[in-house]
Formats: structure tokens, sequence, C-alpha cells
């Protein structure tokens, strides 16, 4: 008896194994890609959550007919889709690894010309457009990231910058060139950056992680930035072919550190809101490895901050500094920081600073300047009133779009919100008040989490969005490449719900 009850057991795990196993064929096959032949793979991601037979069937055969032609036309073009297909299917596969690209790679080659690969367009914006817009596609939608109110405000904002592009060309009855257009959608690839950051990094893990891919890639850009300064052999002049930068090699006078941006001004807004970081992590004891290692990247933050000598970023610098140190509740530990920092600065960028000071206050016979009055000041005061305030008075409700009028014969505003005016009118000045204030209110809700580095990201971009509202009046620095991308970087890294439960968090770069 007992022996046969045994064997009907056995007998009924044996069919129910058979059911489990075969199973009718069916067509097309189901294409997969299963977890243990993808080691490491994101079980959340669209690639790995099902059988996706149809749809890769059918883009396979699509890209295989694609990359046949271009090969016999255009080789080169071949050979950029066969690159950018395999890291749209890693990022299928492992969307973090998506994330950590734009991280790692979008701020730091924003200032890099139109063409560096692709024809016509920015290196940024084709990683924005193929890992940021894939990261949207495929994110799961029963556990996406919900939208706040700086989703929204960032997505209008966006839209209403193109339409004010769009609708200034329809004034004046002309065509948009393939950049106009970039300059168009500009602002809208900001939000696809946030966006696909947000709904991708999850986890507390994951942000930390793009946090320090975060800090080595801005440590290699101030390499660079330290390295053209202190002219070392054939930097500058790859530089200069990458950027096109202001600071030509052999130009004379003064030479002001770019890094891999067109200009000293973008250099400073990228290294701004990550050395105002490091200093929170540091007032708030985050880091317990590694301090040496952090403490010399931190210098050369600053080392490459202060060889921009872009006067006003630094000044905000140091009264934002003051106010985390207040903040904190640690005056004096600020104090003796930037006495240390000072010193540094002082021997290794003193003459230079000093040299920079000396042609911003001397005058000069003809211009009617007082010598209290900054070079920079006064030449844009100039510009101004004598070009753009008459434009803006022309259509002070619609703006000129990316296409400016005739009278205007200095290119760049030279401030945020002249640019603003001028391209969308009031309404769009008004538009960035209303993100402005959203992105205050979103970084100040963060700095009451408990866990430290969340606190640190709040307090820095709290105080980053206040000096930002400042120096928007001499340089536009969210229309340019640099700040904007780091910023948004920085916003997305903010944890979308408080922590409560850990009075500390501890960070390592490894």
């Amino acid at each position: 008896m007992g022996g046969a009850g045994h064997w009907k057991v056995e007998a009924k795990e044996a069919d129910v194994t058979r059911s489990t196993i075969w199973r009718e064929p069916s067509w097309p096959p189901p294409i997969a890609a299963p977890q243990r032949l993808l080691p490491g793979s994101d079980p959340a991601s669209w690639f790995t959550a099902r059988a996706r037979g149809v749809q890769i069937s059918l883009g396979g055969i699509f890209f295989s007919a694609v990359l046949g032609w271009l090969a016999v036309r255009q080789p080169h073009y071949a050979v950029a889709l066969c690159a950018g297909v395999v890291l749209i299917v890693v990022v299928l596969i492992r969307p973090v690894v998506g994330a950590l690209c734009l991280v790692s790679l979008v701020p730091a080659l924003s200032g890099l010309v139109p063409g560096t690969l692709v024809p016509n367009v920015r290196i940024a914006e084709l990683l924005i457009g193929t890992v940021g817009v894939t990261l949207l596609v495929v994110a799961r939608r029963s556990s996406v990231t919900k939208w706040g109110p700086l989703d929204w405000l960032l997505l209008a904002y966006g839209l209403l910058w193109a339409i004010d592009g769009v609708l200034g060309a329809l004034l004046v009855h002309e065509r948009l060139s393939l950049s106009e257009w970039g300059t168009v959608v500009g602002q809208l690839q900001f939000f696809v950056l946030y966006r696909s950051l947000r709904v991708t990094l999850r986890t507390r893990e994951q942000r930390r992680l793009a946090l320090r891919w975060l800090f080595i890639s801005a440590g290699v850009v101030a390499l660079l930035a330290v390295f053209q300064e202190i002219r070392v052999p054939t930097v500058a002049s790859f530089i200069y072919r990458l950027t096109g930068s202001v600071s030509a090699p052999g130009a004379g006078g003064i030479v002001r550190a770019t890094g891999p941006f067109a200009n000293w001004a973008a250099l400073a807004g990228y290294l701004v809101p990550l050395v105002l970081v490091a200093l929170c992590l540091g007032l708030g004891n985050v880091v317990r490895s590694h301090r040496k290692s952090i403490f010399a990247l931190a210098l050369l933050l600053l080392l490459a901050l202060f060889f921009t000598a872009e006067l006003s970023v630094i000044i905000c610098l140091l009264i934002g500094a003051c106010v985390l140190g207040l903040r904190y509740g640690r005056r004096r530990t600020v104090m003796k920081w930037l006495a240390l920092a000072l010193a540094v600065t002082a021997v290794g960028a003193g003459s230079f600073l000093a040299h920079r000071l000396g042609a911003q206050f001397s005058t000069t016979a003809g211009t009617g300047r007082p010598a209290f009055i900054p070079q920079t000041l006064g030449f844009r005061w100039l510009i101004w009133t004598g070009q753009y305030i008459p434009a803006i008075m022309q259509r002070p409700f619609t703006g000129w779009g990316v296409i400016l009028p005739a009278s205007i014969r200095w290119p760049d505003s030279e401030s945020q919100y002249i640019g603003f005016l001028i391209e969308g009118g009031i309404p769009l000045l008004v538009m960035f008040g209303f993100l402005f204030d959203g992105m205050l209110r979103e970084a100040k809700r963060v700095t009451r989490s408990l866990d430290q580095v969340d606190r640190a990201l709040g307090e820095a971009l709290l105080v980053t969005v206040v000096l930002l509202g400042v120096v928007n009046f001499i340089w536009p620095f969210l229309s340019n490449g640099g700040m904007p991308q780091m910023l948004w970087c920085l916003f997305a890294l903010l944890p979308p719900d408080l922590s409560r439960d850990s009075p500390r968090a501890l960070l390592a770069i490894s």
C-alpha cells in the first residue's frame, strides 16, 4: 500500500513537470532575455520583464535593412547606427547603466560643438535623445515615480520656450535652420534629462552611485581645465578644436580656463553646484572613507573654478559657503576651510585673479565709465540699452524667438533675463519665475530629510538656485551648456519621499 501510494505521488509530480515543460509551439517564438542568461540584469526593465518576440523580431528586420542600406552608401553612418543600437539594447537590459551614462557624460560634454560625432548635432543632445527617451519609453508604469510640481513646471517652461521660437519664425516669415530648431527645443531636452533620471534611479543606492559618477566626471573636467591653464602641451588646441573656445591657443593677455566648454562662464556654472554639494557633505560629516581623496577632489574642483576668473560666480560661492556654514551651525569650520582654500588659491591662481581684477576696474579713455564699475558690466549696459531693450519694447508679449531682429548686432544677450524677454517676452519671464519658485520649494523640501546625503543635496541646491537668480543678470547660465545639465541631474537625484528612518547615510567614493 505504501509503495503504491508513493508511486502515485511520483506519477502526479511527473505529470506536473511534463505539463510545465511541454507546451504547444507558438509562432513567432517568444524571444525574451532570461535572467539566468543576463547576470545583473534589471528585473524591472522593459526588455526582461516579459516576452517581446514580435517587437524584437520586427526591430531586428528593420535594423538589418537600414544598416545594409547605410553600409553601401555612407559606412560611417552605419557604424554610428550600430553603436547607437548597441547602446539602446544595453539600456533596455540595464536601465541604470543608461542613467549613469547620462549623469556622467551629458553635463561634461554639453559644451562640445555640434558635429563632433554626428553632423549638426551636439553629442549631449544625441545622448539625451537616444538614452533619455529610451528610459522614458521603457519605464515600468507600475512603479514609476509620480509627477511632482517641478516636473510639470519644467515641462511647461520647455514647451513655452519652443512655442515662442516657432511663433517668432512665423511672424518674420522665415524658416528655421537645423541649428535653430535645436535652440527651439533646447529647453525641452532638460526636461527629458531630468525626468528620465527621475524614473530610473528609484532607490537610494542607485542615486548614491549616480552622485559618485557625477563627482568623478567633474574631476576629469576640472583636471582638464587645470591642464589648460598651466599650458600642458596640446591640451589648449585640443579643447579649441572640440569646443571653439573663446580662449584660443596663443591668444594674448589673460587666458581663462574653459575646460570642455566654449566659455569660462559655462565651466564656472558647471562646477559651482558640485562644489557646494561637496561642502555640504563635509559639513554634515557624511564622508567616512577615502577622506583624503575626496578632499583632494574638492580642492581640484575649487581650483578649476577659480581658474575661470568668473568673479560673479566666485563671489556668490563665497557668500553661499558662509550661508551654508550658518545653516549647519558650523560657521567656524567654514571659515577655516575658506581660509585654507583661499591660501591654496592664492598660491595656484593668485596672480591670475589679480590680473583679472586689474583689467576689470581699469579705466579706458573715451568710454566714460567710472573706475568703480567693472568693465564687463559697463559693456553689457551699452549692449542692453542700445540694442536689446529697444527690440524688446517692440514685442513685449511675444518676443522675437530665436531669430533676432536686424537692429541687434551683438548676438549674445549677456543676461538670462534679457534673453527671456527677447525670446518670448514677459510671459516667458513670468514662466521662469514659476519654475524658479518650484526649484526653491523642491530643494527646501529635501533640506528636512534625516538622510544627511539627501539633506546635503537639498541645502546645496537651495543655495545654488538663489545664486543662479543673481548671476543670471550678467550671463545666460540656464540656456547654455554646463550649469543647466548639472543642475537638473542633481535635482533628479533628490528623493521623491523624505527619509525619516535613518539619521545618517554614508557616501563612499571608490
